[in-house]
């Protein structure tokens, strides 16, 4: 039978996210079907320097709510300052910034 109270409709939520979050620049390309491919990334360091990362590698995509706001979030790696690093791309559409990494 498949009746129900409709109390599981809702998309799982994430609840805050864990990490230091810093506001970034990313340069895209999206496919005819809607996919983003993340090509590099800018942000400022703590010298106020604008720092460039490409190629950015994606390791995994997945659609999150973070606090009832529906996010894309992509696991990628890149080679920062000669270390191979692992980070979170967040993109929320609906924010002034909608690109933040997640270190």
């Amino acid at each position: 039978m498949g009746m129900g109270i409709g109390i599981n409709d809702m998309a799982p939520d994430e609840g805050k996210i864990k990490g230091k979050q810093e506001p970034v620049a990313c340069g895209t390309w999206c496919t005819s079907k809607g996919k983003i491919l993340v090509k590099l990334m800018k942000y400022k360091n703590k010298n106020g320097e604008i720092i460039t990362i490409s190629p950015i590698h994606v390791l995994s995509y997945s659609k999150k709510n973070y606090c009832g706001i529906p996010t894309q979030e992509f696991e990628c790696e890149a080679v920062i300052d000669g270390y191979l690093k692992r980070f979170r791309l967040n993109y929320d559409p609906e924010r002034d910034q909608p690109w933040n990494v997640i270190w």
